[in-house]
């Protein structure tokens, strides 16, 4: 008699097995659909089939599983419980299919290879975007696909294999076959627009603040606690907190709008300062962030990947 392990190993095996020679690609896609319009007939369209056909496949994998993957009612198509536990890995398959085919159409145009690169907002404004022009000079044989998100959602990604580095502040935790390499310095400021009362104002205490509305950090954010902090004597933090978002283009738009301050990174809210958007208050604050750097890992996907992340540390963005 199998054990429990034995056996569970052996129909697994036996799934995979029904999976390879029973379904193609276009099947796993046409699940994936279903699942995200909800209806067989939509996705049909999406991929160029017939509603008859899309039904037929989706049954097909259905059989070589031995098991519903859909709930069938009146308004289209509900994934089952296996069909969620299914979806993420079918997912993933898709979007490295999605990477390889965008890897051989850079390839077909002239381009050496693909880095894809996930990045915070203030990676993007304080390490990407000043080195972009070089990296572009010294590498133009490389194609960069960059993403701006929360860093949650970036290691998601990398972890998946999705993306070959992240320009992000240090993780706490890090897989064995990655590093991080520190590349820029930061620290908290507080900055208004440029015809804001206090612009012009020296030597800001915190109390002179208070009564200002104020577009604040995300409260899960590290500039968070250097905003708390900040007002930490005076008791309570401003009354009015009207915007709270990580969008670089909302904040600015709201405080050349209006008497609002940010507090934000300096690498974040450089480029706005030196464009004259904003304005940097002569207030101190005591709370330092960690420094912006490279996630990677120790063994580059090709030799593009290696190149763009070998330029851009010896860049003078490192620090």
């Amino acid at each position: 008699m199998l054990s429990p392990s034995t056996s569970d190993r052996s129909s697994a095996a036996t799934l995979f097995n029904r999976l390879v020679a029973r379904t193609r690609l276009r099947h796993l896609q046409l699940i994936v659909l279903v699942a995200e319009l909800g209806s067989v007939q939509h996705a049909a369209v999406q991929i160029g089939l017939s509603q008859s056909a899309a039904t037929k496949m989706v049954l097909e994998v259905e059989r070589a599983l031995e098991t519903r993957l859909f709930e069938r009612h009146a308004r289209g198509m509900r994934p089952t419980f296996a069909c969620r536990d299914l979806l993420p890995l079918l997912r993933s398959v898709m979007n490295n299919l999605t990477g390889c085919a965008e890897s051989l159409a850079a390839a077909g145009a002239g381009f050496e290879g693909t880095v894809r690169v996930g990045a915070i907002t203030a990676g993007i404004t304080g390490v990407i975007n000043p080195a972009l022009p070089a990296l572009f000079s010294a590498q133009p044989q490389v194609r960069l696909e960059l993403f701006e998100d929360a860093l949650p959602v970036l290691l998601g990604r990398y972890a998946d294999g999705e993306l070959d580095m992240l320009v992000a502040r240090e993780p706490a935790q890090l897989a064995p076959d990655s590093r991080f390499q520190a590349l820029l310095a930061d620290v908290c400021v507080v900055a208004s627009g440029p015809s804001h009362p206090l612009a012009k104002r020296r030597h800001l205490r915190p109390v002179d603040l208070l009564d200002f509305p104020w577009a604040s950090p995300p409260p899960d954010s590290q500039t968070h606690k250097a905003f708390e902090a900040l007002f930490a004597d005076c008791g309570a933090l401003p009354a009015l907190q009207p915007l709270s978002t990580r969008s670089l283009a909302a904040m600015v738009h709201y405080l050349r709008a209006s008497n609002a301050l940010m507090m934000g990174p300096l690498s974040f809210v450089r480029e706005a300062l030196d464009a004259g958007a904003l304005r940097r208050l002569d207030c101190a604050v005591a709370s330092t962030l960690p420094p912006l750097g490279l996630v990677s890992r120790h063994e580059p996907r090709n030799r593009s990947v290696a190149a763009f992340h070998a330029q851009l540390v010896t860049m003078g963005v490192a620090a």
